[in-house]
């Protein structure tokens, strides 16, 4: 299996500086003040990447075993037994109180899975720029090749085992909905069988409605008019001498008085023949008002009848959506479950199935007691103010993943000092960064204690 060591400091262009000028460039970025170091280590911890076929990414593990990944996910509640359930029911009301009383949207408890060594925080940008081995003290190693893959293993376990759950979660809102859709068409059946029976039995009474006056109409109409004859003389003698009274008028011999006596008269005798009229036609009235009140009264209990059932057809649609808005929602959470585990598989610059990275640390130690811990750096070039002033060593390099340094939490104490054999090469980096502007500590002795 092939190691590649990663660079402690590149250029802007990811590419690594030489093994002193990344020593120098760590060290002045570190102590930007007159402090001075008791001990200094440079330090690899080496990673295991182990090659997805399907995703073509990296698993990428942790060799010295103190990193872990702890995988939570939801465990489902017991659809299988609760669509059961429900298929045994007979009627709507039992189903929809039965599928309330169901916890659809709990699961029914939580699991966590811890993958040894697997590293889920995506470090990749600290893979990507191989360097020439800097002399690093290569932490102790505690997982080999076997671990890591029980691990892969575990990992695609994992994945399946999601992967049939959303696969059956479908099964469970396909079966669920076939079984409401079930309830929901009896009770538009019910619906219809409600509205049919009204229907029917409003339009018995209609057709009683028609029988009724093709019977009744011919009898008005003969003892209507046989009334009107009756009034006939009467009304004809009150007309003629109405006539004549208004020529008297017209000649002056009589008063308008005595004119309005007979037109009053007249009105109470029209009056008289409208009041027997309708004398002669209540008993028939009455008749069609018992039947049309009948009419009436069946289509206000129709509607009331409706309105019951379609209340229970709502119900009974908006429950069953909530049911599958509730497994939708648990369908999501496994389906980010599963996504989660899909980025733990990192791209890289690497094609090898299997390689090993070490990367690079600097941990120095300081004469107050303060331990401090740095990564890879982007070195960001010449100095540009004039004379090496104005510009502070902070500004020197930019860590390539800053807030993931304390990721990595650094053995302190089993560390060996391997940088202060090293003064030659770093006394040659921190001259190129005297050339490159840069106001750095000169002598070596000036950075240690």
């Amino acid at each position: 299996m092939k190691t590649i060591y990663v660079a402690l400091v590149v250029d802007q262009n990811g590419s690594p500086l030489s093994p002193e000028r990344q020593m120098a460039v760590a060290l002045s970025r570190m102590f930007t003040r007159k402090t001075r170091i008791t001990s200094a280590s440079l330090i690899g911890w080496p990673l295991l990447l182990v090659r997805n076929e399907d995703s073509g990414g990296y698993l990428i593990f942790d060799e010295t075993n103190q990193l872990d990944t702890i995988f939570n996910r939801i465990v489902p509640g017991d659809y299988e037994r609760y669509i059961d359930s429900l298929s045994k029911v007979n009627n709507p009301n039992d189903f929809l109180d039965l599928i309330r009383k169901i916890p659809w949207g709990d699961p029914r408890g939580k699991e966590s899975v811890k993958l040894k060594g697997l590293i889920g925080e995506d470090i990749s940008d600290l893979l990507k720029n191989p360097s020439v081995a800097l002399p690093l003290q290569v932490l102790e190693k505690k997982i080999n090749e076997d671990m890591a893959f029980l691990e892969v293993e575990e990992w695609k376990r994992l994945q399946n085992d999601i992967t049939v759950e959303i696969g059956k979660l479908d099964e469970y809102v396909n079966s669920f909905s076939a079984i409401a859709e079930m309830f929901i068409g009896k009770m538009a059946e019910e619906r219809r069988r409600v509205e049919s029976l009204y229907d029917d039995e409003i339009e018995k009474v209609k057709q009683e409605m028609e029988q009724l006056l093709k019977q009744k109409k011919p009898v008005a109409y003969d003892e209507v008019k046989k009334k009107v004859m009756d009034f006939s003389p009467k009304l004809s003698e009150i007309y003629g001498v109405i006539a004549k009274t208004r020529l008297d008028l017209e000649g002056g011999s009589i008063s308008q008085r005595q004119i309005s006596s007979l037109e009053s008269a007249k009105d109470k005798l029209l009056k008289d023949l409208d009041d027997q009229i309708n004398q002669l036609l209540e008993p028939f009235r009455a008749e069609i008002r018992t039947l049309k009140a009948k009419i009436d009264a069946l289509e206000t209990k129709k509607k009331q009848e409706l309105s019951k059932v379609d209340e229970k057809l709502e119900t009974l649609r908006k429950a069953s959506d909530e049911v599958k808005s509730s497994l939708a929602g648990i369908k999501e959470i496994k389906r980010k479950e599963l996504e989660e585990l899909a980025s733990f598989s990192r791209r890289t610059i690497y094609i090898d199935d299997r390689v090993e990275v070490v990367i690079p640390f600097l941990a120095v130690r300081d004469e107050y007691g303060f331990t401090q811990v740095l990564s890879s750096l982007v070195y960001n070039g010449r100095n540009k103010s004039m004379f090496g002033f104005g510009t502070k060593l902070e500004n020197m390099a930019t860590p390539i993943i800053e807030d993931k340094i304390n990721y990595f939490r650094i053995p302190m104490g089993n560390l060996q000092d391997n940088v202060r054999g090293r003064r030659q090469e770093i006394e040659t980096g921190i001259a190129w960064l005297e050339n490159e502007g840069w106001k750095v500590r000169k002598l070596f002795e000036d950075y240690y204690f």
